[in-house]
């Protein structure tokens, strides 16, 4: 071992101070690339730890947002649950209505069916009526020809009863 530390000794000193330097040169290199290395992982943590808490914010926002995303569908279903039941009332109203109308449109018809028998019915009575006429017209041409037959007897009877008052009258005066 002495060996090598007079070989070491006999080795230039020049050359020895260049590769203590070498070697310290060598180390501050390594120290610096480390060093930069260790600030840009540094600058890379705070990055991500930045990153991490505007995530953070954005998660969090977010699960509001969904919160409210979420309320705003219960609401919404809640909506579409009351629609889905008024849609269901309204379908209930709109049969009924529709066997009103149905029930309505028959009655329609039978009264439109005993309109027209009605008509019918009037169109007889009518031409009934008008032979009743030509037949009451008849009638009383009839009855003012008996009526007038009525006042030649009741004129001829008349003077029947003055003859036959006159004829008592004669009678009793001859009787007297």
């Amino acid at each position: 071992m002495f060996e090598k530390l007079t070989a070491l000794f006999n080795v230039d000193a020049m050359v020895f101070g260049a590769i203590v330097a070498s070697i310290v040169l060598a180390f501050i290199l390594v120290v610096v690339i480390f060093t930069v290395g260790y600030k840009s992982q540094q600058e890379k943590i705070l990055e991500l730890r930045e990153d991490r808490d505007t995530l953070k914010e954005r998660i969090a926002l977010l699960e509001e947002s969904l919160n409210q995303v979420q309320i705003h569908n219960a609401s919404l279903q809640q909506e579409i649950q009351g629609f889905d039941e008024e849609r269901s009332r309204y379908a209930k109203e709109i049969e009924k209505l529709e066997n009103e109308l149905r029930q309505a449109r028959e009655r329609n018809e039978a009264l439109m069916e005993k309109i027209t028998q009605i008509q019918g019915n009037k169109k007889e009575l009518e031409a009934h009526l008008a032979g009743c006429r030509e037949n009451l017209a008849k009638a009383e041409e009839e009855i003012e020809a008996v009526r007038k037959r009525n006042e030649f007897w009741v004129e001829q009877l008349s003077e029947l009863r003055t003859k036959h008052e006159a004829l008592k009258l004669r009678l009793r005066k001859y009787e007297s």
